[in-house]
Order: C-alpha cells, then sequence, then structure tokens
C-alpha cells in the first residue's frame, strides 16, 4: 500500500513539473523568434541614443563618424523595419482591435507624457524656450502633440526627437485599416502593392 501510494505521488509530481516544462519547450521557438527582433530593436535605440550623445558628450567626434556611417537613421530606419514585423504580429496574435490600441497606448502615452512634463518643466526653469507658437496657438499644439501626429500636421515639435512617433503613430493607423478591411489576409499582395507605390513615389519625388 505504502509503495502504490510512492508511486502514484511520484507520477503526480513528474507530471506537474513536466506540463510547464512542456509548455515552454512549444512555446520557445515563437519566443526565439521574437526575442532576437526585440534584441535587434534594442541595439537600433541604443544606436540613436548613441548619435544624440556625441554632440554634447563627444562632439569633436560627431563629423567624422557621421561623414563614415550615420547612427541616427541606421537605428532610425532599423527600428522601423522591425517594428513593421512585430506589431503587425502582435494584432493579429490578439485578434483584436480594441485590444492593440489599448496596448498601444500604454505603452506610449505614459512616457510621451512623462517627456512632455519634463520639457515644460525646463521650460518653465529657464532651460530652453518653446516654440512661438505655442504662444499663439498652445490649443492646437497641445490636440496635435495629444494625437501625436504632430509632425504629419507641420506643428513644431516640443521635443524634436518626438517626430518619430508621428510616423509611428500613422502606421498603427494603417495597420488598423488594413486589419479592419481584411487586407492582412492577402499580406503578399498589399506589401507588393506599397512596394508598388514607394518606388513610384520615390521616382516622382526626385
Amino acid at each position: 500500500m505504502v509503495a502504490l501510494k510512492v508511486r502514484r505521488w511520484t507520477i503526480e509530481a513528474q507530471s506537474l513539473f513536466s506540463a510547464p516544462l512542456a509548455a515552454a519547450d512549444a512555446a520557445s521557438p515563437h519566443t526565439r523568434r521574437l526575442a532576437w527582433l526585440d534584441a535587434l530593436r534594442g541595439l537600433a535605440a541604443m544606436v540613436v541614443v548613441f548619435e544624440h550623445a556625441l554632440k554634447p558628450l563627444w562632439p569633436e567626434a560627431r563629423l567624422p563618424i557621421k561623414a563614415v556611417f550615420d547612427p541616427g537613421w541606421y537605428g532610425v530606419l532599423v527600428f522601423f523595419l522591425v517594428s513593421g514585423y512585430i506589431v503587425p504580429a502582435s494584432l493579429e496574435r490578439r485578434g483584436s482591435v480594441r485590444a492593440f490600441w489599448i496596448s498601444r497606448f500604454f505603452r506610449l502615452w505614459p512616457l510621451f507624457s512623462v517627456c512632455v512634463a519634463g520639457m515644460v518643466l525646463l521650460t518653465a526653469v529657464g532651460w530652453d524656450g518653446m516654440h512661438i507658437w505655442w504662444g499663439s496657438r498652445p490649443v492646437a499644439l497641445a490636440l496635435a502633440h495629444a494625437s501625436m501626429l504632430q509632425n504629419l500636421m507641420y506643428v513644431p515639435n516640443l521635443v524634436n526627437v518626438l517626430w518619430t512617433l508621428s510616423y509611428e503613430m500613422a502606421f498603427y493607423l494603417l495597420l488598423t485599416a488594413m486589419f479592419t478591411l481584411g487586407v492582412h489576409r492577402r499580406s503578399t499582395a498589399a506589401a507588393l502593392t506599397f512596394a508598388a507605390a514607394a518606388v513610384l513615389g520615390a521616382g516622382c519625388c526626385r
């Protein structure tokens, strides 16, 4: 009887510990795929930080480095390219536009608000001045920044580096429209269409 109980406890313990391990093994390929992309995005962000740190910390090296390699544009383009894969995958995995936008809100707006509040505080203590438009049309500028589309609305950024958020927000809106209309189910045709439009647009702008 004791031997049977011990055997039963052993089997239960094995099942208890093997189930999470099996689930982790099943999820690991997808996790690994996104992990290296997240790492690439992190590297791109650090390159952008390096670009902005050059002028105040190492100004004499800024121009020689940028003559060979432009870290700022490299970081921004890599970040956008990787996001172009990760963000649609996130929306498809959730399967809900509402859940997607809730996630975007809590990912972007809190830190955005801290950045804006910090800039306002620095301006109040005299560290820097705001664009003249903030004195003549503050409501329009505030609404443009609240939408994070200020750069596309030709509104001066409160903080210069916020310009990337406008293009990120435009991408989210385009992605939402594509998902709502079911275009993501024909991703190959959509990708070829956008690529052709980009090539034609680049040719027309030359």
